[in-house]
This record gives C-alpha cells, structure tokens and sequence, in this order.
C-alpha cells in the first residue's frame, strides 16, 4: 500500500497545485504519477477518491478531492490534453466528462454528509487563459450564492437558443441557453458553445463554460453558460469564479 509519506507527498502536492504555486503538469503529474500507479498495484487511488479506467480503452478519468475544500472535486480524463481547445472533445464517440461529472455529485454529498440540491451545484471548465493547469479539467462544488440568486431570477430569459443574460455576472457578459433533460449525460457543453459561435479548436480556447442545474417550471433541466476572453475588461475566461469551494450556499 502507499506509504504515509507518499500519501502526505501527495496531499502537499494537490494543494500546492490547487492553489496556483506548481507548474502546470502539476495536475497531471498527481493523477498519472501517483493515482495510477497506486491504483494498478494495490486498487487503491489515493490520492485520487477514484479512477474510471475501461478494460483495453483510454477513455477513463480520475476523480479528486480537494484537501483544502472538501466539496471541491474535479474530474480529470486519464488521457493527455491540453484542455476546452482539445480536438477529442469534439470527435465521434468522445467521452461525455461533463456527464460523468455530474455522476460524481455523490461524493459532495458525502463528504457534506447530507443530500445536496443539485440546484445548488455547478460544473466548469475555463478557458486557456484562465486556468493555471494544462490538463484537462472539470470542477464540481458549489455555486455562489450571489450566482445561485441571479441564475433563479433569470431563467425566464434563458431559452433553448444561446442569448446573453440580462444583466452582467461578476461584472461580465454571459450567453446561456437551457437543455430540458434531468441528467448531464449527452449535453456535451463544450461542443454546444463550438457549434452555436462556429470556433475553432484555436479560438475555443478564449471560452469557458459551464453548466449549472436547475429546474424550469417545476421541470428539471440544465443552463448552459459561456463568457469569452476579451468581452470586458479583466475577462480571462476563468468560469471557475462561478463556483464557492467552500460551499457557503448550503449554509444558508
């Protein structure tokens, strides 16, 4: 099994990478140097919570905790790339890591130790210029709660074609459109945004999105949401500040 100091390597590790002091393969480097190998050897993934690995297949991915924020989880495909502007995210037969994201909200609610409202939850992937990591990865925890309300206040806005927001979020512009379906499986965000703006893999990289549950006259379904580098002034992209790792939300 891991040792204690190769557990204790490794939690320094996340929380060194999580909070912007490592270099950027820093994220693949825990999940492929630490995870996969404990993983293989002793079907234990620490640090990872979890590694989804099909048998003769490369399409797997690796779920982890935050040490510093126990409702942070992030999902990390097992295969290398770089992040939104990469080309498998667009192919026939890719991976929905958005989906199985979403299938890993049970871990949230574990660690917080009681059901979750899926209304309160939000999953984002930023753009090339507003992430510090160059893997792939999709975040999972909390939304703000000043994102929570404007999100409420504005879903009758929102319909199934991309329109911006009303009203700025975070002092940026938005666009967002709805999907009418109760789980993630099969939206595929990242293609929505490519399709509906006609970017390439080079100008995707300027976009972030992310993708918030929550339910439209009593019907469960999901907002899509994408800003672009440029758009306003400090913009990067960066939708990670949708979300609150700590959760504050829940507390109310």
């Amino acid at each position: 099994m891991p040792s204690n100091m190769s557990r204790l390597l490794s939690v320094l590790a996340i929380a060194c990478m999580l909070t912007g002091c490592a270099r950027s393969d820093a994220l693949w480097w825990v999940t492929q140097d630490l995870c996969m190998p404990h993983y293989q050897h002793w079907r234990n993934p620490a640090p990872c919570q979890q590694i989804y690995s099909p048998q003769g297949k490369e399409e797997g991915f690796s779920v982890l905790q935050n040490p510093r924020y126990p409702y942070h989880f992030i999902l990390v495909p097992n295969l290398a790339m770089a992040g939104i502007e990469s080309l498998s995210l667009s192919r026939p037969g890719r991976t929905d890591y958005f989906g199985y994201a979403w299938l890993m909200r049970y871990r949230l609610a574990a660690a917080y130790g009681a059901a979750v409202p899926d209304d309160r939850l939000g999953m984002a992937i930023n753009s090339a210029y507003g992430r510090s990591q160059n893997q792939l990865h999709i975040h999972l925890t909390c939304l703000r709660e000043d994102v929570y309300r404007q999100l409420q206040a504005e879903r009758p806005y929102v319909s199934d074609q991309w329109r911006p927001l009303p009203d700025r979020m975070l002092n940026h512009r938005w666009y967002a459109r709805r999907v009418m379906q109760p789980a993630a499986m099969g939206i595929y965000p990242v293609d929505s945004v490519a399709r509906a703006f006609h970017l390439s893999p080079a100008q995707l990289a300027e976009y972030g999105v992310a993708l918030v549950p929550t339910t439209f006259d009593g019907e469960r379904g999901f907002i899509l949401l994408t800003t672009r580098r440029g758009w306003d002034k400090g913009n990067r992209a960066s939708v990670e500040a949708l979300l609150d790792k700590r959760c504050e939300v829940l507390m109310q």
